[in-house]
């Protein structure tokens, strides 16, 4: 290692702890820079690093538990979509020191964690080691994935790295040793299974972060047409695989415009596979319909273009599916080639068009398109105005180098509407962006009709909600966005009460409130209100409308606010996704009381239900069939009980819980024939 590498290594903490990335906590600042390097070719978002976080008391030494299906991060298993056929499962395991050596304790303390993490005959409640929450939700998850996925699978790995400050060049043989001992429990535990130790020391880290997206390639081709900067070209395969992989990876930058929308390889992409396959097919193109560029900039110098700006914007299929077949070894000796179209314009709203055109040609999911919708370009144009970056299309402006804490989601403003102006943080709390797939749910949060100048207000209230939270969280505690996402939205909705002086504010009390007035001295005193004996269980992640009533309830006797009305008795959205249909439940037509729904759970079996034990309950309590399924929705609203799909019983994050094994297939988790 140069000497000097350590002292760029801190450079750039320092740097990172200015921007509180993901917080002012030097080893926290390190351990986000480890897992953004160690993955950057699987381009991840900000969100998709900090939930990978399982840091933190009984983390069986892992910092970071990332599980990439197809080269797409798994974060909700209920709501992925699966690939069909062709399957690659990559897990990583990452343990980070802010050490300047690499020391033998962390992989002590590893080696005996995943000798039975990865033990899937164990039951999760039968481990012997003391693991938390996220680490078993982590290993339940792998443990779905790998039976999702296994018939289908071409390709599994478990990789792991040890990122520190240290040597690489210095490491010791029994910090060797472990790390080789670790690889052999892994390749016992999976017969088909490759597994890699990294080691990243300051050099490493520094080589990784050195290496940027290159947006501007050349590609050679065959023929081509062009009229004006618009061109069509035939290009060779190999030729375009090479245009989009670096070093053997997949560029994934180069498809951000593609709406990131992931469909697997379905019936579709399995004949683009069988068609590469097959030497004797016609020409590629003739049965494919291409690939679409958007670019800043193109020339013609011979028989290639050198084009700025790249963004794919239609083909992520075909490319993926081009990239895997020569990935794995796939040749094409008659030299075929794919379509390719090269777009070149600097106005947004004529990309946008060709964006949200080119991708409504396939099956692509409705919450994905969104990302072009006016309203969210005018939220992204306001924000603009106050220096803010809102990324309705994943890592833009990440891979323009903007400053991650100007940066915001879609998802995290969202949760900002529906705790203020909706008055549902306790939903906020549990928000997920599968909401966006219902068209009223979507509507009702992201609406034209909204004055703009709100979206400012949120975003400048939950940042300043943030930064107040850091101050308070708690020592040692490594989880920092399950904190601040729990507690921020009952925070802010109690302070902007009681500065309004009203749990019923609307739009304009809110954009016309002097955000000066929301003080580190107004935060403090809700926090101390919150974390008062009689309302402990507030803070915990996972919270039920009854203790936000409650909440309020006590808020309203201690600081006279009003509008308790708003709170109890107007109406809650439902923003719920209900995977059995696809849409949101709409509002029943009676209203159920949570008097009747306990009546309901008294007499309801453990899960899972066989089928028709509706009808028992219904027979029973002599009662209708909505007001039924009214009572069971409000019982996994107040999580009596849980969510529950063919068998198969999942929690709030979606991870399963227990099936149904007498109808459910283990293996698929699909309904036996």
């Amino acid at each position: 290692m140069a000497k000097n590498d350590k002292i760029l290594i801190d450079g750039i903490i320092d740097d990172r702890v200015e921007l509180k990335l993901p917080s002012e906590k030097r080893d926290e600042a390190f351990e986000y820079f480890a897992f953004e390097q160690t993955l950057k070719d699987y381009d991840l978002s900000r969100d998709e690093i900090k939930a990978g976080n399982v840091d933190g008391r009984n983390d069986g030494g892992i910092d970071g538990f990332f599980i990439i299906v197809n080269g797409h991060y798994l974060s909700d298993p209920q709501s992925f979509k699966w690939p069909k056929t062709g399957s690659v499962l990559d897990v990583w395991i990452i343990t980070c020191k802010h050490h300047d050596t690499f020391k033998q304790a962390p992989l002590d303390n590893l080696a005996a964690s995943v000798s039975e993490l990865l033990d899937f005959a164990i039951d999760s409640d039968k481990l012997k080691g003391d693991y938390s929450e996220q680490v078993i939700r982590f290993r339940e998850n792998l443990k779905l994935a790998y039976r999702k996925v296994s018939p289908r699978l071409s390709s599994f790995s478990i990789n792991y790295c040890y990122a520190s400050r240290g040597n690489t060049s210095e490491l010791g043989e029994s910090i060797i040793s472990r790390s080789e001992q670790i690889k052999q429990i892994t390749s016992d535990s999976f017969g088909n299974c490759t597994s890699q130790f990294l080691f990243s020391g300051s050099t490493e880290l520094i080589e990784l972060h050195r290496k940027t997206p290159n947006f501007s390639l050349e590609l050679p081709f065959v023929e081509d047409l062009s009229r004006g900067e618009r061109y069509v070209m035939l290009v060779n395969l190999k030729d375009f695989h090479n245009f989009i992989s670096d070093q053997g990876k997949l560029r994934r930058y180069l498809f951000d415009s593609n709406v990131r929308d992931f469909m697997g390889l379905n019936r579709v992409n399995e004949d683009i596979k069988v068609t590469l396959l097959n030497i004797d097919s016609p020409d590629f193109w003739w049965l494919n319909n291409g690939v679409t560029i958007l670019a800043t900039g193109a020339s013609v110098v011979g028989k290639s273009i050198q084009i700025e700006d790249i963004q794919i914007v239609n083909g992520l299929q075909t490319s993926e599916s081009i990239f895997r077949h020569f990935s794995e070894g796939g040749s094409d000796p008659k030299e075929r080639s794919v379509l390719v179209k090269v777009l070149v314009t600097n106005e947004d709203d004529v990309r946008d068009t060709i964006i949200r055109a080119t991708n409504n040609q396939t099956t692509v999911e409705l919450a994905s398109l969104h990302a072009t919708d006016k309203i969210q370009r005018d939220i992204e144009d306001i924000l603009k105005q106050c220096d803010l970056y809102y990324e309705r299309r994943t890592n833009y402006y990440k891979n323009q180098g903007i400053p991650t804490d100007q940066i915001l989601t879609p998802l995290y403003l969202a949760s900002g509407y529906v705790s203020l102006f909706l008055k549902a943080p306790d939903q906020a709390t549990r928000l997920k962006s599968r909401f966006m797939r219902s068209e009223p749910a979507y509507e009702k949060v992201f609406s034209l009709t909204t004055d703009l100048n709100v979206w400012p207000q949120i975003s400048n209230i939950l940042k300043s909600t943030d930064n107040f939270l850091e101050t308070v969280r708690p020592t040692g505690s490594r989880a920092n966005e399950r904190f601040l996402k729990s507690n921020r939205h009952f925070l802010s909705f109690l302070t902007i009460s009681r500065l309004l002086n009203s749990f019923n504010f609307s739009v304009e009390n809110l954009i016309n409130l002097d955000l000066s007035e929301y003080s580190v001295s107004e935060l403090q005193k809700s926090w101390d209100f919150l974390n008062t004996e009689q309302i402990n269980s507030i803070s915990k992640a996972k919270i039920k409308r009854s203790y936000f009533v409650t909440l309020c309830q006590n808020a309203s006797e201690e600081w006279g606010t009003k509008g308790m009305e708003r709170i109890t008795k107007g109406v809650t959205p439902n923003l719920s996704f209900n995977n059995k249909k696809g849409t949101f439940p709409t509002s029943p037509k009676k209203e159920v009381t949570m008097e009747f729904a306990l009546k309901v759970n008294e007499i309801l079996p453990d899960q899972p239900w066989k089928p028709g034990v509706h009808k028992e309950i219904i027979s029973k309590l002599s009662c209708t069939n909505s007001e039924y399924f009214d009572a069971v929705k409000l019982l996994i609203e107040e999580g009596e009980r849980y969510n529950q799909k063919d068998g198969v019983v999942y929690d709030e994050e979606g991870n399963v819980l227990i099936i149904d094994e007498e109808r459910v297939d283990s293996e698929t988790l699909q309904l036996k024939e």
